[in-house]
């Protein structure tokens, strides 16, 4: 595979002879490490993602557990981090998809006597990742084939990346089993942004907007919003709005 450079880059997953299934990857368009404003608050985790991307299930960071609050970004490095592996890897069969789909989507394969082509779809992917993974807890059948599918894709060396909204060991309702899984790679927290990073995602977002945004009306939206980053575009598109 080249990616405009003389030195192609070989699929980490290819196994000879075997014919894949392609997957939609159920990707974000917007969410890319170009538009991801780093700061204190996340400078590890998008470190750690960006290693990923480079290579993926080839290293010590896997899986890769991101957790922290509600709307800190840990979404758009999720699709980051796939968006830049289908850039340096044409072939993969990436998938991202958020534990409660993931829930509708096992209920969905008991219901209709399934199982057998949702965990061979599973199987086959190069890289998945789940976001809320919480999303699971206190539901044991979803977790029993989750656990399978993890194992098949991590000793098949495929990267696996999940999103959290705390540590692992504080997901209450998951298996003992299954939240060791999850901590047995790199888990980095996402901290809230301080006021810097704040003005500075404002402007990134004002610049994608093509909008114009004065320094003293970032400065003034960034210490009026003390939750998340979704709080905080929130509060940009409604003083945009009146303006």
């Amino acid at each position: 595979i080249d990616i405009g450079g003389n030195n192609p880059i070989k699929n980490p997953f290819v196994i000879p002879g075997l014919k894949k299934v392609q997957v939609e990857s159920q990707l974000n368009p917007n969410y890319s490490f170009d538009n991801f404003v780093e700061g204190d608050c996340n400078r590890l985790s998008r470190s750690a993602g960006y290693a990923v991307a480079q290579k993926p299930g080839g290293n010590a960071f896997n899986p890769l557990l991101l957790y922290g609050g509600v709307g800190l970004g840990k979404t758009h490095l999720l699709h980051a981090i796939a968006h830049e592996i289908k850039n340096n890897y044409k072939d993969v069969d990436v998938l991202y998809q958020p534990a409660d789909r993931f829930v509708n989507e096992f209920i969905h394969a008991i219901r209709f006597d399934k199982i057998h082509q949702f965990q061979a779809k599973y199987k086959e992917i190069d890289l998945l990742l789940i976001d809320d993974v919480q999303c699971i807890s206190n539901k044991e059948q979803t977790q029993e084939a989750f656990f399978h599918i993890f194992n098949s894709l991590y000793d098949a060396h495929k990267q696996i990346v999940f999103s959290s909204d705390s540590y692992p060991a504080n997901i209450h309702g998951v298996a003992e089993r299954l939240r060791s899984r999850m901590a047995s790679g790199l888990v980095v927290d996402v901290q809230v942004p301080t006021i810097e990073t704040k003005i500075a995602i404002l402007k990134r977002k004002a610049d994608i907007q093509n909008e114009e945004l004065p320094d003293e009306v970032a400065t003034f939206i960034a210490a009026s919003v003390n939750s998340n980053i979704r709080e905080l575009e929130g509060a940009f598109i409604r003083v945009n709005a009146f303006a």
